[in-house]
């Protein structure tokens, strides 16, 4: 009867196996795109905060970061930023197809598709390149823009403010 057992339980290993060796191992592959990127390391769906003093500034979320070895800086993916005042509340939120972050400085470049989003002010603006810096308190776009206000539409080939937007200077004809 021992045998039989043994015959049993080994017919049963080698069904198994059989099964497990007919089934394909999903293989993970990449975007041409990706595959071009010699970044160093390569993050699918992230966030970062930035904080100051232990109060939350800003709420970085991104589809992929690309980061090299030898730079500060990451190329970013569908990238939302939200910044917020000292009490919390929503200042803006930026949405792009791309940017860059400097991580040792929290300067960003986002491109493609800007929008800022000011909602205590009904304030939109759009551009195809958009610099924030938290620590000079100021944004600035070198590209053709729209900012859509409650009554009125401003369009400009690039501006420079202040993040409250009390000190905006619009440049030039789109």
């Amino acid at each position: 009867m021992t045998w039989r057992v043994n015959v049993l339980w080994a017919l049963m290993v080698l069904v198994m196996v059989a099964v497990a060796c007919e089934e394909e191992a999903d293989v993970a592959t990449v975007s041409p795109e990706l595959a071009a990127m010699d970044a160093d390391f390569v993050v699918v769906g992230g966030e970062q905060y930035v904080s100051q003093d232990g109060t939350t500034e800003a709420h970085l979320v991104y589809d992929t970061a690309f980061q090299w070895n030898d730079s500060v800086s990451a190329a970013l993916r569908r990238l939302e930023l939200t910044v917020f005042h000292e009490d919390g509340t929503e200042r803006a939120r930026v949405t792009s197809d791309r940017g860059r972050l400097d991580q040792s400085t929290d300067r960003m470049i986002a491109q493609g598709n800007v929008v800022v989003v000011i909602p205590g002010e009904g304030r939109t603006i759009r551009t195809e390149e958009l610099h924030y810096d938290p620590q000079g308190g100021r944004i600035w776009s070198d590209s053709a823009f729209v900012m859509e206000l409650p009554n009125q539409v401003l369009r400009g080939a690039s501006f420079t403010s202040d993040i409250e937007f009390r000190n905006f200077e619009a440049r030039g004809r789109p």
